[in-house]
């Protein structure tokens, strides 16, 4: 078994590695003197051990680096990137520096750039959802590192929250289509492994379906990638059933963009034969045809008040350690009354 991230030595890398204590501190300082076969070992070692080597951390946080660290799935989706920069403007207001990583939705590549976002001499981190490896979230606690929790609204002993409950989110997209009176419902959802809000949206999607009646076993759920092309080839799966749906809730405005871009094509009317509902409220949503229906998400005010987290004292902090933020309905064109037999 390994040592814990915080009791860690260099030595204890070293044994793993087969080599001495000065040679682990060469590879760790680049040193190119070093073999590529035994720089290897150190690193896979280093990594197995959860060893962060962070003397410099150590002399930046004893002067306050004012470094901020934030790991988000992808800056290739723009919610994220409206989420950074509400975090990133009220930091810089006080002086604060931001650094990005992006994990491309790898809750184990997140491990290995908390421990380089450590090494870099951080003193907060800003996480997406509540899904984590337990050693992560072991790491900064040991290493005394502040982390907040965005995206999610429940904090945990050690971490704070600020964001919203997708269960909750998920709940009101299925009351809002059960509403215009669909009962044949369809869903096309993020990936779920290892994603606690793609996960919780379908959960609350389909609890409120159950609550009113309807099994579950009929509302087809697709898992597909936040790609248009994916949310295109997921709705001609949903289409092409028996008894296609007649309303969509798409766990991203992404794959609703692509929903409607294939019913565009084939010759779908939207809302008259399908509706199609949302989630994020992206600028892309008043440019689709028809205007999407879809459930905003505050992404910058979640960074911004999860800047503020990270900006108060000791004290105010036990008060802004957990903030559920509301999600906002916003009803355009891509919606309508059920309309097919």
């Amino acid at each position: 078994m390994g040592a814990e991230p915080g009791d860690t030595k260099l030595i204890d890398v070293a044994r793993r590695a087969g080599c001495s204590p000065a040679t682990v501190s060469r590879v760790l300082n680049d040193n190119p003197t070093v073999g590529t076969d035994v720089r290897e070992r150190v690193k896979k070692a280093a990594i197995e051990l959860g060893y962060v080597f962070n003397g410099s951390a150590r002399a930046l946080r004893s002067t306050k680096s004012r470094l901020v660290g934030a790991i988000i799935p992808t800056l290739g989706h723009a919610i994220y990137a409206t989420m950074v920069d509400g975090l990133q403007t009220r930091l810089a207001e006080k002086g604060v520096s931001l650094i990005i990583s992006t994990s491309m939705y790898d809750i184990d590549l997140e491990f290995d750039q908390v421990r380089l976002l450590i090494e870099r001499g951080v003193e907060s981190i800003v996480l997406v959802g509540s899904k984590h490896r337990p050693n992560t979230l072991g790491l900064l606690e040991q290493r005394g590192i502040t982390y907040v929790f965005t995206y999610a609204s429940e904090a945990t002993t050690n971490g704070a929250a600020i964001g919203f409950d997708n269960a909750k989110a998920g709940r009101a997209a299925a009351r809002f289509l059960l509403d215009l009176g669909h009962v044949r419902l369809g869903m096309l959802a993020g990936i779920t492994h290892d994603n606690d809000r793609a996960q919780h949206r379908v959960d609350g999607f389909l609890e409120e379906i159950t609550r009113q009646g309807i099994e579950t076993a009929a509302i087809p759920v697709v898992e597909c990638p936040y790609t248009i092309e994916a949310g295109k080839l997921a709705t001609k799966s949903l289409l092409a059933k028996p008894r296609p749906p007649t309303a969509l809730f798409c766990g991203s405005d992404i794959l609703a963009a692509g929903a409607l871009k294939y019913c565009h094509d084939h010759g779908v009317n939207v809302p008259q034969d399908v509706s199609v509902l949302g989630f994020d409220n992206l600028e892309i949503a008043e440019l689709t045809t028809p205007e999407l229906t879809t459930l905003e998400v505050p992404a910058h005010d979640m960074g911004r008040l999860a800047a503020e987290y990270i900006l108060a004292s000791p004290p105010q902090k036990t008060h802004l350690r957990q903030r559920e933020l509301a999600i906002r309905l916003v009803v355009r064109g891509s919606t309508g009354p059920m309309g097919r037999n």
